[in-house]
């Protein structure tokens, strides 16, 4: 036996005990080895007293196996360039025989180089305020975490073993601080139909929850977006409402004064939504309501000169009574004074009746009986009485051929004529013409009553048809007049479904009311 001096020890002594490292080329060894220490007390004998090793050095057969890391195996590894991933490579022991990558970096996501930025705006505002947020709901994958299997020169576990059975297998595992979640995938190595080892491929899921934080990040930006430009839409749509709507009641006060009195009407506004059509109703409602006063200044005028002129009568009427008591007894002069004061009193009467008349219209319209009439027999009636009535006017009527029959009242629809045609003798000079006509025209069935006359003063097409409207001259009336004749006709014909419109003849030789069924 002769000395080996390519062989190197080196000798530890520890606490418990000592610790022998050798080195030695692998060109003078085969696959098989054994260790064995000898312990001998006397030096000057060399008796050995103890022996312990590994297996017996004098049988070959006994010897242990030799595990050498393969370099082919690893360059395979390497030049995979698979750094998502640790990948093992074992034999059919579990003895590794080669190792590539790094746990902490197998996220399973391939990340691209970080490229320097200067930090913007928004970069500020995800860091300092959005971030922050999120986090508080979120997770981020720890930096760090124990790696059990770091310096493993052997592997076990439910997929390795599958694998070296010929089956290709996988399992997930927490690591021993449970802050990864690590998957493993093992498939088997094939020699010549044998199991000559295994593959094991290692990642953790912090790839997969970077990406969902990433994505849920994203998520939370487009709900931030969308919240904020939501919210300024609104509160541009209510800070326009609201202008909108202080304008309205700006314009409605200042209509109106602090006694009630209308000062003027507000602008019709032109917006199609609610309330621009609020807007347009306070304009109509306005707009009525100032007519309507118009009509209520003018009142005590119009009041005072029907009542001033019956109320006189009746006043001299009586003063002349009162002579005649002191004076000689006259029959004829107290007859004739009586029967003006009647007449006077005949009056106050009327007007009376005729303030009063279209409330009880109402009231009566409400009340009716429908019926169905033929308009056509109603039109020759009553053409025939108004020729007896007014003989210093000449009365048509044409009919066409068309049957019409409407469904209402006949006695009302009579009487609407007759408030028309007395306003059209009333309009009319002596002798002068009144034409009623029924007509079809556009599918519908037309009444026109058609007089000579004066023409309609601008403006007063439409307002003719209210309530107390007139414009006959005071000192011209010989009856009187309230202006009540065209609104009384206006219901009626409302109460027929049907319109009444009042307008100057073509030939601006009078006036033409029309109703339109």
């Amino acid at each position: 036996m002769s000395l080996e001096t390519a062989i190197q020890g080196n000798w530890q002594q520890t606490d418990s005990g000592y610790n022998i490292e050798l080195r030695f080329p692998l060109q003078i060894m085969s696959s098989k080895i054994a260790f064995a220490i000898v312990d001998v007390d006397d030096a000057s004998s060399g008796a050995k007293k103890f022996v312990i090793g590994t297996a017996n050095p004098n049988r070959s057969d006994a010897l242990g196996t030799v595990l050498v890391p393969s370099p082919e195996i690893e360059k395979i590894l390497k030049g995979l360039k698979y750094s998502n991933a640790r990948v093992w490579v074992v034999d059919k022991h579990m003895r590794v025989l080669a190792r590539s990558g790094n746990i902490q970096d197998a996220t399973g996501v391939r990340t691209k180089p970080a490229v320097a930025k200067r930090d913007t705006l928004w970069q500020r505002i995800e860091q300092d305020w959005l971030f922050p947020l999120y986090y508080q709901i979120l997770t981020k994958p720890p930096a760090d975490f124990v790696d059990e299997l770091k310096d493993a020169y052997a592997l076990q576990g439910k997929d390795l073993a599958d694998a070296l059975a010929g089956e290709a297998s996988s399992q997930w595992r927490l690591s021993p601080d449970k802050k990864a979640v690590v998957i493993s995938a093992a498939h088997p190595i094939f020699i010549d139909d044998t199991v000559m080892g295994a593959v094991v491929v290692e990642q953790t899921t912090h790839g997969i929850r970077t990406l969902r934080n990433q994505a849920l990040e994203q998520l939370f930006h487009l709900i931030i977006a969308v919240v904020f430009l939501g919210t300024a839409a609104l509160f541009l749509f209510a800070s326009r409402i609201s202008f909108k709507i202080r304008k309205l009641r700006n314009e409605t006060e200042s209509a109106i004064d602090d006694s009630g009195k209308i000062l003027g009407n507000i602008p019709r506004s032109q917006s199609k939504d609610e309330i621009g059509d609020l807007s347009r109703t306070f304009h109509s409602v306005l707009d009525k309501l100032q007519q309507y006063n118009s009509y209520l200044e003018n009142m005590s005028a119009r009041l005072s000169h029907e009542l001033r002129t019956p109320v006189a009568i009746v006043k001299s009427s009586l003063e002349n009574l009162a002579l005649e008591q002191n004076a000689e007894n006259n029959e004829i002069d107290k007859q004739q004074y009586i029967e003006r004061a009647n007449s006077g009193i005949h009056r106050l009467s009327k007007i009376l009746s005729n303030m009063s008349e279209a409330t009880r219209l109402e009231q009566a319209i409400q009340y009716s009986e429908r019926e169905n009439f033929d308009i056509s027999a109603v039109l020759i009636g009553c053409t025939e009485g108004y020729q007896a009535a007014y003989p210093t006017h000449t009365f048509s009527l044409e009919l066409a051929e068309i049957q019409r029959t409407l469904n209402g009242s006949p006695e009302l629809f009579a009487q609407m004529l007759d408030k028309i045609v007395t306003n059209a003798v009333e309009f009319s000079p002596p002798q002068g013409d009144i034409a009623i006509r029924l007509l079809e025209k556009n599918g519908r069935a037309q009444v026109v009553v058609s007089n000579t006359g004066p023409m309609l003063p601008d403006n007063m097409h439409e307002q003719l048809l209210d309530s107390m409207v007139s414009v006959r001259e005071h000192h011209n009336q010989q009856g009187t007049h309230l202006g009540l004749g065209l609104y009384i006709a206006k219901i009626i014909a409302e109460y027929h479904k049907a319109k009444l419109l009042i307008s100057n003849r073509a030939d601006n030789k009078g006036v033409d009311v029309t109703l339109i069924f």
